[in-house]
């Protein structure tokens, strides 16, 4: 019996399965449930393929006797390989642990994509057409991020974006990612909702999702906890080993967590205030701080001058030859020293618009 572990993306585990002879672990527990329909004839399939959100669905006694049960079903469905994605520990150490000679056991780590000169160029080139008034961040991201670029094994990388809402720092790391990976997803966990017991068990462990399982899921190695100062003080011990080691370890799973570039963010107006709020065990984790100012009014005017040509162009051409006749941006413009940051500026683009067309109805 082969088994073979994959430890990466749900996209690029599918790339491995074959599109015949293969039977998911939910169809298989649909033949053996009593309640099920079990008169149906299984189809023997060659390969038996389990995705990580299917561990959720069948009983700890088959998590903790893994071995057994796979290789008793095999007799009884045919295959002769199973395909695992991110399995949980349980699983993983009765594989390695086996030694017996009919188990033959692969193991297989999604190579994510590590920052290079290049992507930095493109950081460099690219950041004050997308992050706008910020320019002396771009110089800090980049020197924060530098040392990545040498070979081997690094630690994370975890830098702390601070300073007024909505100003860029989201974007910041979106911008990242997207110029490292640019078909893959960002890792983005927003920690304002961690505060009560479900998250707990989110954060330190949990058989359906947990932290540690979305952190096996990911598509990159760019990692965004938005608002960290928002999520309750009790989570960031969670966070130590991660930061210091690059390993995340909850009651099921393990992360190797690797040249990962860790974006944390929040609302503090300085490194003393950060450090107040937060505690000193969880700030001395951070490797850079870098602080983003409030936009001024040239910064302004050119985001609603990409917001105005971004929304415009969700409405019809009659509607579209409507606004530029109304002046929309020139209003919005004349407005730019009231108006405070870039969430604000598009929510007013998009009712000043809107505001407009109805008068039509």
């Amino acid at each position: 019996m082969k088994y073979t572990i994959f430890n990466g993306p749900r996209k690029e585990f599918d790339k491995r399965v074959p599109l015949d002879g293969v039977m998911t672990l939910t169809d298989m527990v649909r033949f053996i449930d009593p309640g099920g329909n079990d008169s149906v004839e299984p189809m023997y399939p060659d390969i038996l393929v389990i995705h990580s959100d299917e561990y959720s669905g069948v009983a700890d006694f088959f998590i903790e006797g893994f071995l057994f049960y796979s290789s008793s079903f095999a007799k009884r469905f045919g295959y002769g390989e199973v395909l695992l994605h991110n399995p949980p520990l349980k699983i993983k150490q009765q594989l390695q642990n086996s030694h017996a000679d009919y188990i033959e056991v692969e193991e297989e780590n999604h190579q994510y994509t590590n920052l290079n000169l290049e992507h930095l160029k493109a950081i460099k080139n690219n950041f004050e057409k997308t992050i706008h008034g910020q320019k002396e961040v771009k110089n800090q991201i980049l020197t924060s991020l530098y040392s990545l670029t040498n070979s081997g094994k690094h630690k994370p990388t975890v830098v702390m974006l601070y300073g007024p809402t909505s100003v860029g720092k989201t974007e910041t790391a979106k911008l990242v990612n997207i110029i490292i990976n640019p078909e893959y997803k960002l890792f983005r966990k927003q920690l304002s909702m961690f505060h009560n017991e479900s998250f707990m068990n989110y954060i330190f462990g949990d058989k359906s999702t947990s932290f540690a399982k979305d952190l096996l899921d990911r598509e990159t190695n760019i990692i965004l906890l938005d608002e960290f100062d928002k999520a309750h003080s009790m989570f960031y011990s969670a966070f130590y080993q991660l930061f210091d080691e690059g390993v995340y370890v909850d009651k099921f799973y393990e992360v190797n967590l690797e040249n990962t570039i860790i974006f944390c963010t929040s609302n503090y107006q300085s490194k003393q205030e950060i450090e107040k709020n937060l505690g000193a065990p969880i700030f001395s984790r951070f490797d850079h701080f870098i602080e983003f100012e409030k936009l001024d009014n040239e910064a302004k005017m050119n985001i609603i001058e990409e917001v105005y040509n971004e929304e415009i162009l969700k409405f019809s051409q009659i509607d579209q030859q409507e606004i530029q006749n109304q002046n929309v941006k020139e209003r919005l413009k004349s407005k730019v020293s009231s108006l405070k940051h870039a969430r604000e500026i598009r929510k007013l683009t998009i009712q000043l618009m809107a505001r407009l067309l109805i008068n039509k109805i």
